[in-house]
């Protein structure tokens, strides 16, 4: 990464996020290790709910599940998280600020892995409304704060993710268990790797630590492949590129 792209990410935190506090830690005495500030803005479908066996004429929000006493009517589509509409004012300032990381973040995934990069970004084009999103490839941003993991799998992860630590610190280092890695990345550097399938947690640190984490929720494969039963209701046609509407 640039300088000075790199030497902007702390600054840039703490101006777009002035309300989490990215202390100085020894983690290993300091807090446990699960115990670390949070947000998560993501388009999702992990609860998406199925259209098999559904009318086709009939409006989804007309459909109410049989044995139920309440359906669900906000998860027919791909959706947004709660975190993002709770937070909405810092959620645009934050990927504003930060566009210019995300699209050098952007042209070097391209450019360093290609196949990877176009097995990922198929998700980012199929959003609701032709919304963009500022982390293509991905859909999902995470931003955690002091961050120290306990070893863990990312099951609702697809494919791979994007880890960046954000400060100054010693110690930290990515740990993937099954290649047997330890990746000493500092501020500005990143990590690309099966986060569903490796389990990796973070070593302790000392100092300021924080991460960016880019994701797509495995949700979209499904939405990706038939709308989760939809494709054949009228209400909600999504129509793939190159097909025309009859």
């Amino acid at each position: 990464m640039p300088p000075h792209l790199r030497d902007s990410l702390q600054d840039l935190l703490a101006l777009t996020c002035p309300t989490f506090s990215l202390t100085a830690q020894d983690s290993a005495s300091d807090q446990p290790t699960t115990d670390f500030e949070a947000m998560h803005w993501s388009w999702y479908y992990k609860y998406g709910t199925s259209g098999d066996g559904v009318p086709r004429d009939v409006h989804p929000y007309c459909l109410d599940r049989a044995g139920c006493m309440r359906t669900n009517h906000s998860q027919f589509i791909l959706y947004m998280s709660q975190e993002t509409f709770e937070h909405e004012d810092l959620y645009h300032h934050f990927v504003e600020v930060f566009s210019g990381i995300f699209e050098w973040v952007r042209q070097n995934l391209k450019s360093q892995l290609p196949e990877e990069y176009e097995m990922i970004a198929q998700f980012s084009t199929i959003l609701p409304e032709n919304a963009s999103c500022p982390t293509h490839p991905f859909t999902s941003l995470v931003l955690n704060i002091n961050a120290c993991t306990r070893v863990h799998r990312d099951s609702g992860d697809l494919h791979f993710c994007l880890v960046m630590p954000i400060g100054q610190f010693q110690g930290g280092s990515l740990v993937l268990v099954e290649p047997g890695l330890v990746l000493d990345l500092r501020q500005g550097d990143f990590a690309v790797f099966q986060s569903c399938d490796v389990s990796h947690f973070n070593l302790n640190y000392i100092g300021r630590h924080a991460s960016l984490v880019l994701h797509t929720d495995r949700g979209m494969e499904t939405w990706r492949k038939n709308q989760n039963n939809w494709s054949h209701n009228i209400y909600l046609q999504y129509f793939q590129e190159g097909e025309q509407e009859d």
